[in-house]
C-alpha cells in the first residue's frame, strides 16, 4: 500500500488552504502597501469560497 498517495490524497487540499489562510493573515498583518492588502484579501476569501462551496448542499438531478 502506497502511504505517501493516501496521505497526499486526504491532506491535500487542506493543507493547501491552511497555507493560503497563513499567508493571508501574515500580509495583513505585516504588509502596508497596497499590494498586501490585495494578497491578504485573496489568501482568506479563497479558503472561505471553497469552504463555502463544498458545504452548501448539492442539488440531484432526477
Amino acid at each position: 500500500m502506497n502511504t505517501h498517495g493516501s496521505f497526499r490524497k486526504v491532506w491535500g487540499i487542506p493543507l493547501v488552504l491552511a497555507v493560503l489562510t497563513m499567508a493571508g493573515l501574515l500580509s495583513a498583518l505585516l504588509g502596508e502597501p497596497m499590494v498586501w492588502k490585495v494578497l491578504a484579501w485573496a489568501g482568506l476569501a479563497i479558503p472561505v469560497t471553497v469552504c463555502l462551496y463544498f458545504s452548501l448542499p448539492l442539488k440531484r438531478q432526477a
